[in-house]
């Protein structure tokens, strides 16, 4: 199984683009000063520390099994959602109850939620084939924070009518379409919006009739779409799969770094491209994810607390989308997925930093507390349980703090570009 029980002290939590600022931090310098004495070689790292048994405990126990994991739950919500749709046209011809499918909504609704809590601890992951072409597959499975609703609406009336906008010279295809209109974006609009009118400002010749069109002939129009979307998806997730495993993957290139045809130069190299994939806590979880519908940045509400600019804000998935993210950090960091192996933790160990391994997983442990006293769902608690939303956030970023300072400093590891000047 891909989610295990721990076997240190901590609780693991399982199931939650534009790269945002935040405040009363201060950024340190980009090589740690406090790794090891005379430090020949920033590049390589002076250290005793296994780092190559750290790389392949990380790739072969924690991410391999988590884009494998993606792959098994795309597949499951293929069936799902076809079944799923199958049953809402033969209720549309009488030939079902609406029980039966009722019940096959909610399981192609619960295949959407497993395939998310999967896939926000991958965004923790963020290496290689994820990161290539800006980030093309991955924006293709996940488009977050880039959506279009609008676009997604219209593309049901495409796929429907087999060409684009009544166009018979433009077959559809769904590869060819921006990644905003598919992926998880897109099904997570398809399986859970309940308003079935388009949202569209304009409507173009496809759609101009949508809204006057029976209720049911636009639901199974847009479940119709959803299966061809979820096929997509499963694409995308096997592709990712069979390139990160392949010969020549990066994988491999991780588990190889610092030998002759390598792309890491060393194996501290290789280990800094993992260290920058945990920035998605700073950037996206605290600042984006928290800070941003907090109103501690500019958000569509202007500085107020703004509940529609959370994540997954159609499904009410935000908070289990945070609670994930923990989850995938917390894996990184002990080298914890499928069995106990080799992680940061154990580094810090190696470096005198156990300290600051402590200070980590106690600000972890009390990052996941603060989000699990949220009840309810993010939006409703960004309005009712203020206090409890702020602290989960001021729990996140004392994780962040130490991240971005005394972890970078004492493993002699270098800030991503990102987050190079971020003064928050």
């Amino acid at each position: 199984m891909l989610f295990s029980v721990k076997l240190k002290p901590l609780v693991l939590v399982c199931a939650l683009g534009l790269v945002l600022t935040g405040c009363g931090e201060q950024s340190s310098s980009t090589q740690g000063p406090d790794f090891g004495p005379n430090l020949p070689d920033p590049g390589k790292g002076n250290t005793t520390f296994d780092e190559k048994a750290l790389l392949k405990n990380l790739v072969d126990n924690v991410i391999t099994p988590t884009f494998v994991e993606f792959s098994v739950q795309t597949s499951s919500a293929v069936e799902k959602i076809t079944t799923y749709c199958a049953l809402e046209q033969q209720l549309t011809d009488f030939q079902t109850s609406q029980n039966q499918r009722d019940t096959a909504y909610i399981d192609a609704t619960n295949a959407w939620k497993s395939m998310a809590v999967v896939w926000q601890q991958a965004e923790l992951m963020k290496l290689g084939p994820l990161l290539e072409n800006e980030g093309q597959l991955r924006n293709v499975i996940y488009a977050w924070p880039s959506k279009s609703i609008c676009g997604i609406d219209q593309d049901v009336a495409y796929f429907e009518d087999g060409v684009i906008n009544l166009d018979a010279n433009k077959p559809y295809n769904i590869k060819d379409r921006t990644a905003n209109r598919r992926g998880l974006v897109s099904l997570e609009h398809l399986l859970f919006s309940d308003n079935l009118a388009h949202s569209c400002s304009l409507a173009n010749d496809a759609i101009a009739d949508w809204n006057v069109r029976p209720e049911q002939e636009r639901k199974v129009a847009r479940c119709q779409f959803a299966v061809e979307v979820a096929k997509d998806l499963d694409d995308n997730a096997k592709q990712l799969v069979t390139v990160w495993t392949a010969e020549n993957g990066y994988a491999n290139a991780l588990k190889t770094a610092g030998e002759e045809g390598s792309i890491f130069t060393s194996p501290h190299a290789a280990v800094n491209a993992i260290s920058d994939a945990l920035f998605y806590l700073t950037e996206e979880v605290k600042d984006q994810k928290l800070a941003t519908p907090l109103g501690l940045f500019t958000n569509s509400c202007g500085l107020d607390i703004c509940p529609q600019d959370v994540e997954s804000v159609i499904a009410n998935h935000s908070l289990e989308n945070i609670k994930a993210n923990l989850a995938a950090f917390e894996k990184l960091f002990l080298g914890q997925g499928n069995e106990n192996g080799l992680g940061f933790d154990d580094f810090l160990d190696e470096e005198n930093g156990s300290d600051i391994k402590q200070l980590m997983l106690d600000g972890l442990a009390e990052a996941n507390l603060a989000a699990d006293a949220i009840e309810g769902d993010l939006q409703t608690a960004l309005q009712q349980e203020t206090d409890k939303v702020t602290d989960t956030h001021t729990k996140v970023k004392a994780v962040t703090d130490q991240l971005k300072h005394d972890f970078i400093n004492k493993l002699a590891l270098e800030l991503p570009k990102s987050s190079a000047g971020d003064n928050d």
